[in-house]
């Protein structure tokens, strides 16, 4: 028998008084992700550096009756531009000022990126955006979030869990450099930071990332789960920009992809899942850093992204990065 289909209604408790941050949530699998969070009563920030597309989709929702759903939650945006630490340092503190918790944060915001482009001209180091937004962007906030997480996950049932989207894509290629030195991030490799095959390397990051997090979070005896989950082929405008980019393949694949793939309104159950299913933490020890395939099957990921010390130094090398730019 095939695993049971994975129902939002049924499957999740009742998230009420509980705080989430879904970034990229204006759109795609964040949207639907945002959705499903309300409805289950939560109290939702999506995460977008565009205001007047943020208030566009959070006026969706309302046409949507999601609001008006018994029992559901709230949603506000919050203003998150995560091409720069800075800027996503910014969002992070300007949350802290409105919220004194959080008990669930979802890195879902990424772009494809289409050749070598600057994250910021002046920059003390000319660090790729695609690298600057899809890796350093979820390191820069949830680290700045983690003295709320860490409060949050003190407090007596509390169930504070951190998820990462990475991507099935990421098996497919890899970049192999030296995660010691950030200089691997610069102009000096626009070869290396060219279209689809840095996107999907950026995908295998998030891997290490929340792996690597879930293991400085045991070290120090935090009962905060982290875990990285590809949210599926789902039909969404990122997803066909995706298929659209796969070199001799994108003008084949894109005119089937309604037929490979799963509904938009499915792009949240993996998130959502990963984020607030019981199951999760009844089996912490099997879900604790874990990867997900849709929906809640733990998987292997790529065997670059398990490497313990490229990880550290993966990390390492972000926090030094980080203060450079």
């Amino acid at each position: 028998m095939g695993r049971p289909k994975f129902n939002p209604s049924t499957d999740v408790p009742d998230l009420k008084g509980k705080v989430a941050l879904v970034t990229g949530g204006n759109t795609g699998i964040g949207y639907e992700t945002v959705k499903l969070l309300i409805t289950k009563g939560a109290k939702v920030y999506m995460g977008a550096r565009n205001e007047s597309r943020a208030t566009a989709a959070i006026a969706q929702l309302k046409s949507e009756g999601v609001l008006d759903f018994p029992g559901a939650g709230q949603v506000e945006w919050l203003h998150l531009d995560q091409i720069l630490p800075r800027t996503t340092r910014a969002g992070a503190e300007d949350f802290m000022r409105r919220e004194s918790r959080l008990d669930i944060l979802i890195n879902n915001a990424a772009i494809l990126g289409h050749g070598y482009q600057l994250a910021l001209v002046d920059a003390k180091i000319p660090v790729s955006e695609l690298m600057s937004t899809n890796h350093l962007g979820p390191f820069v906030l949830t680290t700045a979030l983690l003295p709320l997480l860490k409060k949050t996950a003190e407090e007596p049932g509390s169930d504070v869990r951190i998820i990462t989207l990475s991507s099935g894509s990421h098996y497919e290629s890899w970049v192999d450099l030296d995660w010691k030195s950030y200089d691997q991030w610069t102009l000096a490799n626009d070869n290396v930071w060219n279209g689809y095959t840095a996107y999907r390397t950026t995908k295998g990051l998030n891997v290490m990332f929340a792996k690597e997090l879930q293991r400085r979070l045991d070290e120090e005896k935090v009962p905060i789960l982290s875990i990285a989950i590809d949210p599926g082929i789902v039909d969404t405008d990122g997803t066909r920009k995706v298929v659209r980019a796969v070199p001799r393949l994108g003008w084949l694949l894109s005119p089937i992809i309604k037929f490979i793939s799963v509904p938009r309104c499915e792009g949240g159950h993996n998130p959502l899942f990963a984020a607030a299913s019981p199951i999760v933490r009844e089996r912490r020890a099997e879900f604790a850093g874990a990867y997900l395939a849709p929906v809640g099957v733990i998987a292997s990921p790529k065997k670059e992204t398990l490497d313990v010390a490229a990880a550290r130094d993966l990390w390492e090398t972000s926090e030094r990065a980080v203060i450079a730019m």
